[in-house]
């Protein structure tokens, strides 16, 4: 990008052409230069032309492209880039035509110039002429104002020749342009080029790099504010140069000339504050070169203002959003918080960097996890009824129950009692060990302290960090290399994976669902306790989106949840990337087609007559629970009752295969399974001999903290218990002591007044049968 001949030539090849010459003249004259070589030969061994500055930088944030994102004004209140690579031609040709028309040709000082401006000078009995070239204006930058003195100028003409030797001519006009002032605050070539003309200097016209050319020569005097009609004259005068040295044709130079000077300075690009932020904080200040892709970047930019006009006008203030290459793990959009035109309450906030709650969003995580542990099949039933366990009472978002439910549906619908059960059969430990495996740097506190809430956003992420590992656990399935580098092997992250490519999720609380078939993408959503965080996470092949929604000072707001708040970013994200033509390919050594009960989608066991194949993680199928739920009963010949073995030898019986659930799973299964047959009724006078009901609450060996109201009364324990038999009659104990009766269905009883200490809690129906629960009672 430089314009002339002689660009680059090395000026040691041109003083070793002198020294040749140094054998035909006189001795003195010889001994006099052969000091001066001498000098100069010492320069060159110790000079070196990064001595020369050490301002500090601006830092700068760069796209894929090389082109400006966002920049900060240096440490000392200047604007000033870090040095630039290349120059382009149109301002070397106009620099040089300006301040040093043979730069290329003189060793660092320029004796017919001197001479010139002597003449000059002397003329007009004052200083109207410089005779400085361009590489002793550069050493006078770096002197930083010193005293204009004949021992500072041969100082300066020295270090010209020195640098001269030592750096080479494009270094020069590098530095030049790096270090020159452009007036206010402005340094160097390419944040005057911004500041200025709004643009990168590769992009300036022939008029642009004129200005930028002359402003330097006295920023102070000649300005774009001030003077403005002198600093066009000499504008214009060193276009005409251009045109008279065939830099430039006529159309060119018209065209220069007609364009006017720019008004005011305009405001650099910021389209990245918060990454450039985040860069900052891990380095020095300096240029930072991203793998932004600035056209999507601004698109997000646009989406993010549009859904915060929605979600501003019920509080939810702030959004973030960031997108990665799967395969890389490399960031293409990275938005910390909304951009400045939304004009946001604590939009210098970067979310993107802030823990937060998980909420739901590990889940898929856990999944694989189980699926390769033999846990469960993807279509294996999940407890889903009321539960408290330690004193910990988890409970579904919409607080309702299914009884039971396929684990690949409670992952869809992001279910929270099904994923406690799992977590509790999993680990608490072993699961926050694969966490950090997979590159979660949180969770640093002990199992214990997380318990089983972990999974329901008991830990905290980030959304960088949480991108991070959905786009390493992605990823995997684009690899041939075996997986033992990685902890969840590629079987069981693919079905988790298909599981939530699924787009015809269930409408929920929001009213929103997406139908557009033609989007193919993996998708989680989460929701912070409280109403606090709002997530959703999509993948590809190609991408994975990370989008979270809420308020930076971190107060709820109802409905601020992950499918009404986050969901509705990620698709219209998804929908700007290119269309995913290939899905992840499943990987069939890993995986096999296994046969499960059909009703509870568990390993069949010897009463499981209807089956059905699934795919499951290789050698799996053995450690997956067998289905306990198919049971051979002894009925009367018509099924019309349940005939236990020790009784009705008298009547013609038959032996049925039943699916039977839990008394408690069964009492909400069957409002969402219409199919589900309960149990026939005991034959009158026969004793069970199964379960036939439950306690709801007070779960075993629990520990019951009755409060005391503001008038000092004690608030009521309500007891919970339910029954197959929808007619039965259950009588209530409390420490052997009779209470009362109940025959709803639902059974709720409120305990009387009792002493601090352990209690027995006993029922009883009007067949015999029994449950009991132990408890301690304790006063708050």
């Amino acid at each position: 990008m430089v314009g002339a001949a002689m660009k680059g030539r090395p000026v040691k090849v041109w003083w070793q052409s002198v020294i040749v010459h140094l054998r035909g003249l006189s001795w003195p004259v010889r001994l006099v230069l052969t000091a001066i070589l001498v000098m100069l030969l010492i320069t060159w061994v110790f000079y070196r032309p990064a001595d020369l500055f050490h301002d500090p930088l601006s830092p700068v944030l760069k796209d894929n492209a090389g082109q400006l994102l966002s920049a900060r004004i240096a440490a000392d209140g200047q604007r000033r880039f870090p040095p630039p690579d290349s120059i382009p031609e149109k301002y070397i040709r106009a620099l040089l035509a300006f301040e040093d028309k043979r730069f290329y040709y003189h060793p660092g000082f320029d004796p017919l110039a001197a001479l010139r401006a002597s003449v000059s000078n002397l003329r007009a009995g004052k200083v109207v002429s410089g005779g400085s070239t361009l590489t002793m204006q550069l050493i006078r930058l770096s002197r930083k104002g010193k005293a204009r003195t004949l021992t500072e100028k041969l100082n300066e003409l020295w270090r010209a020749i020195a640098l001269e030797i030592t750096a080479g001519k494009d270094v020069i006009l590098k530095m030049y342009a790096a270090n020159a002032p452009f007036g206010g605050n402005v340094v160097g070539l390419e944040a005057a080029s911004w500041r200025w003309f709004a643009c990168a200097p590769e992009y300036l016209s022939w008029a642009e790099a004129a200005t930028l050319a002359i402003l330097p020569n006295a920023p102070s005097m000649i300005s774009l504010q001030r003077n403005r009609d002198a600093f066009l004259l000499k504008r214009n005068a060193l276009i005409k140069k251009l045109f008279e040295k065939g830099e430039i044709d006529r159309l060119t130079y018209d065209l220069a000339i007609a364009e006017p000077l720019p008004d005011l300075p305009k405001p650099l690009p910021d389209k990245a504050p918060h990454l450039l932020s985040f860069l900052r904080s891990n380095s020095a200040d300096q240029e930072f070169h991203s793998d932004i892709e600035p056209a999507l970047q601004e698109a997000v930019s646009n989406i993010l203002i549009r859904h915060h006009k929605r979600l501003s006008a019920n509080v939810i203030n702030n959004l973030a959003v960031i997108i990665r290459e799967t395969a890389t793990g490399k960031i293409l959009v990275y938005h910390g918080n909304l951009p400045a035109e939304a004009e946001a309450a604590e939009m210098h906030n970067d979310m993107v960097q802030t823990y937060r709650s998980s909420g739901s969003i590990l889940k898929p995580f856990l999944f694989a996890a189980a699926l390769q542990e033999g846990l469960m099949h993807p279509v294996s039933l999940l407890p889903d009824v009321p539960t408290w366990i330690s004193g910990f009472n988890p409970k579904n978002f919409d607080e309702n129950y299914a009884g039971a439910v396929p684990a690949g549906q409670a992952l869809q619908r992001s279910l929270n009692v099904p994923f406690v059960y799992l977590l509790k059969n999993y680990g608490v430990a072993r699961f926050q060990h694969l966490l950090h495996e997979i590159g979660f740097k949180g969770f640093q506190k002990t199992a214990n302290h997380y318990g089983l809430s972990l999974i329901l956003g008991g830990g905290e992420v980030t959304l960088f960090e949480l991108t991070e590992v959905y786009a390493r656990f992605a990823s995997r399935l684009g690899q041939e290399s075996k997986s033992e580098d990685y902890p969840l092997q590629q079987s069981s992250i693919w079905l988790t994976t298909d599981v939530l490519r699924s787009l015809n999720r269930p409408e929920t609380e929001s009213g929103w669902s997406y139908h557009d078939n033609s989007l193919r993408m993996a998708w989680k959503t989460g929701t912070s306790f409280g109403f606090r965080d709002a997530w959703a996470v999509g993948y590809t092949p190609g991408y994975v989106i990370g989008v979270w929604a809420g308020n930076a000072d971190g107060h709820g707001r109802p409905g601020l949840t992950g499918i009404a708040a986050a969901a509705p970013v990620l698709f219209d994200v998804a929908a700007l990337l290119p269309e995913q033509k290939n899905w992840f390919d499943p990987p069939l050594s890993q995986l096999e087609t296994v046969m499960v009960c059909s009703r509870s989608g568990l390993t069949p066991g010897e009463n499981c007559t209807e089956q059905k194949t699934v795919m499951s993680p290789a050698g799996k199928l053995q450690e997956v629970q067998r289905c306990p739920y198919h049971q051979l009963l002894r009925t009367t010949e018509d099924t019309a009752f349940l005939l236990p073995s020790d009784c009705g030898q008298e009547v013609k019986a038959r032996m049925v295969n039943w699916f039977l659930l839990p008394p408690l799973m069964e009492y909400y299964y069957i409002r969402q399974n219409s199919g589900y047959q309960t149990l026939p009724p005991l034959k009158p006078g026969c004793r069970a001999e199964r379960q036939w009901m439950d306690v709801v609450y007070p779960p075993q060996q629990a520990t019951i903290y009755q409060p005391v109201d503001y008038e000092g009364r004690l608030n009521p324990v309500v007891f919970e218990a339910i029954h197959r038999d929808q007619s039965a009659v259950i009588y209530w104990h409390l420490d052997n002591s009779f209470l009362g009766l109940t025959k709803d269905g639902r059974h709720q009883f409120v305990m009387p007044e009792a002493a601090p200490g352990q209690h027995v809690l006993s029922l009883v129906d009007e067949h015999g049968n029994s449950v009991s629960r132990s408890f301690k009672l304790a006063r708050k």
